[in-house]
């Protein structure tokens, strides 16, 4: 396991800037949103969801594969730099005109012309996100991932700020799309202004063919994966329309906001340090099973406590008139995560030069989830999301056993690193419920009773976890002490571009805040 200890460091440094750029961004996006959910109709907030789920299924096939080829890369990083950029501009201007072109068409299908214009505007955000995506790919290559948090924040921000300010000027759905516009060209701005790499006129053409021969697994993996998680957004709005489409997008945003927070933190910092390990002969079994504990951890009793806690949370951030997404937010939490739980199977067979298996995992889960959702969908949005949960959890078993057999890690292994969680969940559970039989929730103010509840889940959690695996409380507040120094309290030299494009990948030690 040495592979594992010394790249601690790194990632946990990596993930303490990750978290710290999510949590920061999910708190300023929620609190836009509360003020959002006051001032807009669930039919605006649906026009933006059907226009977001399409710019998914684009963004899935984005550079083609080479930001994250340029990740995998172990030589000449600078050339794959270029690849990357001007394939991925190439991609998101070509996109951007085949959006205008097929925009009536798509809002057509959907039965809903209002959405053509929304769909064209929302389409600029394309090359917007491509221009700064070698910055964002050098950066997590670098496990540089405190550059990558100013714009993050950025973006979160300039989203907000444009978006209710419109709103309080009376401009409705369009002042979600000029915030979401908004918030692309900050972010851009700022991964230009703080990632000193820059593109060359020269194109190392010898290089796009190897390139592209990793990326193409990594493109199908990315767009049947847009599928998996988000074809319950074209299905909802396709056969159940725009008014509920508007209210299961809100629902999704709660567990998006808390459960799936960590889980794509977990990812974003998993992916590149298991290449590394990778490059470096390490096993990746220790760093596979660390990530599951943690996912596992957080996640479960999330689930938990968002399924007993969903109806005050919602009235009391979007109010009486997103009532209709509080058992949709219940099942959501289960599905995410699920989902959470397969993720860091994802990311080592993508580590270990393994795309192809993972396209073949994909494909598996959309050929059973895309069919069982639409005969559900008849049933209703409830029915809808359930058949999701019990697919998803069926899926999710076929994830880790793969993860299994590539690090040669028994089921025993899996269910120790997951324990922790679960017990957890148990005693969020059985103190929530115990809070409710005493102070029922709809007995007395929403934000008071929610947080004693929110504390009692907490401090069941917290006990749980010391009786059932004391070591990992103790380990969890050493990190803490260490991730806090590593986000950086003190002013550390600004790297150049050499050092975004050229550092080793045998450097495991170096931690993101160790060269900033």
């Amino acid at each position: 396991m040495t592979g594992t200890s010394s790249q601690a460091p790194g990632m946990a440094s990596g993930l303490a800037c990750t978290l710290t750029a999510m949590v920061g961004t999910r708190l300023v996006t929620l609190a836009g949103l509360v003020v959002l959910a006051r001032l807009l109709a669930p039919d605006d907030f649906g026009l933006v969801a059907f226009a977001l789920a399409y710019i998914t299924y684009v963004s899935a096939m984005g550079d083609l594969g080479t930001g994250a080829a340029l990740i995998y890369w172990r030589s000449r990083q600078e050339d794959a730099a270029r690849v990357t950029f001007v394939v991925g501009v190439a991609m998101g201007l070509a996109w951007l005109c085949a959006t205008i072109l097929l925009a009536p068409s798509i809002a057509e299908f959907f039965g809903n012309d209002a959405g053509a214009p929304v769909l064209v505007a929302i389409a600029w955000s394309i090359p917007l996100q491509a221009l700064g995506s070698t910055h964002e790919a050098l950066c997590r290559k670098s496990l540089r991932f405190g550059v990558w948090l100013v714009a993050e924040l950025g973006f979160a921000i300039a989203k907000a700020l444009i978006s209710v300010g419109l709103a309080l000027g009376g401009f409705g759905v369009w002042s979600l799309v000029w915030g979401h516009l908004a918030g692309h060209l900050m972010r851009t701005a700022l991964l230009w202004a703080v990632v000193p790499w820059r593109p060359a006129l020269a194109m190392p053409w010898d290089l796009v063919r190897p390139m592209f021969a990793y990326g193409r697994s990594i493109v199908a993996l990315n767009v049947l994966s847009a599928i998996v998680h988000h074809s319950d957004l074209i299905v909802v709005a396709r056969f159940l329309g725009v008014t509920a489409l508007g209210f299961y997008q809100m629902a999704a945003k709660v567990p998006e906001m808390t459960i799936t927070l960590l889980v794509r933190a977990v990812s974003y910092v998993l992916f590149p340090a298991l290449s590394r390990a990778h490059a470096a002969g390490h096993d990746a079994a220790g760093t596979y099973l660390a990530a599951l504990q943690g996912v596992a951890l957080v996640t479960v009793p999330a689930a938990v406590g968002l399924a007993l806690l969903a109806e005050p949370l919602v009235l009391l951030l979007f109010g009486e008139q997103w009532a209709a997404s509080i058992p949709v937010v219940r099942v959501l939490g289960v599905v995410a995560c699920l989902r959470s739980l397969g993720t860091p199977s994802g990311d080592l067979l993508k580590a270990s030069g393994r795309p192809g298996v993972l396209v073949g995992l994909a494909s598996i889960k959309a050929a059973v989830l895309i069919p069982v959702m639409v005969l559900a969908a008849g049933g209703g949005m409830e029915r809808l999301v359930t058949s999701m949960m019990v697919v998803t959890a069926v899926l999710t078993g076929l994830d880790v056993a793969v993860a299994c057999v590539v690090t040669h890690t028994s089921g025993r292994s899996v269910f120790g690193s997951m324990k922790a969680g679960i017990a957890g969940g148990a005693a969020v559970a059985a103190a929530l419920i115990s809070v409710d039989l005493v102070l029922p929730l709809r007995s007395g103010p929403p934000p008071a009773l929610l947080s004693l509840s929110l504390v009692a889940g907490f401090s069941a959690w917290v006990c749980a976890v010391h009786v059932v695996s004391p070591d990992v409380v103790r380990q969890a507040l050493g990190r803490g002490r260490s991730l806090v120094s590593s986000i950086g309290l003190k002013r550390r030299p600004t790297p150049d571009a050499a050092a975004f494009v050229d550092q080793p990948p045998g450097q495991l030690n170096a931690a993101p805040g160790d060269t900033q």
